[in-house]
């Protein structure tokens, strides 16, 4: 699926910064839930109402539940200046997302393995399921190849108040949010 509506132009100059405070949308609450749509299938991401710590730090944990049977955990938290990942396997932690970017804003993986630059702060994006704007949009290159199963480079867009609303790579949509449920309740349909 080409994407037309993604303009490589920002509208806000260079180094202007953008407040990225409500573009990770950590769930307090296991009742709220993000179907996406990937490929001919699906991923479901919701929270668990436990934390864990590691260190000293406690992280929200989500769960990505794919259509295919494949189960993938991530450990979140923030601060006032990131959000973070921890990364259970290679014991360390990395930044998600700054709360605060700039065009041009790189930041690295806690192993190297990945770089992030941020290459939009004002973009727009249409999918499927719907139309999108004031995105910042983070392009992810692998150095590593530490992670076979992904591409070697892909942009990640966020929304305010939403989240990861798509991933896009070589100007195709990888991945994109088909619905958002708050509030769900045992036996709730997400993604009719």
């Amino acid at each position: 699926m080409l994407i037309s509506s993604f303009s490589f132009i920002s509208f806000i100059c260079n180094g202007q910064v953008k407040s990225t405070e409500k573009y990770v949308n950590i769930h307090e609450k296991s009742n709220n839930s993000a179907l996406f749509k990937m490929g001919n299938g699906t991923y479901l991401d919701f929270y668990l109402d436990s934390k864990f710590k590691f260190g000293t730090h406690e992280y929200y944990v989500k769960i990505r539940n794919y259509s295919w049977g494949k189960i993938d955990t991530s450990y979140i938290r923030e601060d006032n200046n990131n959000y973070y990942h921890f990364n259970r396997k290679l014991k360390n932690e990395s930044i998600l997302l700054p709360k605060n970017v700039k065009l041009g804003q790189t930041w690295f993986e806690a192993d190297n393995s990945w770089s992030y630059k941020i290459i939009g702060i004002d973009e727009k994006l249409t999918t499927p399921a719907k139309r999108y704007k004031k995105l910042v949009v983070v392009e992810c290159i692998q150095l590593l190849n530490r992670d076979k199963e992904k591409f070697k480079m892909y942009h990640m867009y966020y929304a305010e108040g939403v989240g990861l609303i798509a991933s896009v790579n070589n100007g195709n949509l990888t991945s994109y949010l088909v619905e958002l449920k708050e509030n769900a309740k045992i036996g709730d349909v997400i993604g009719k």
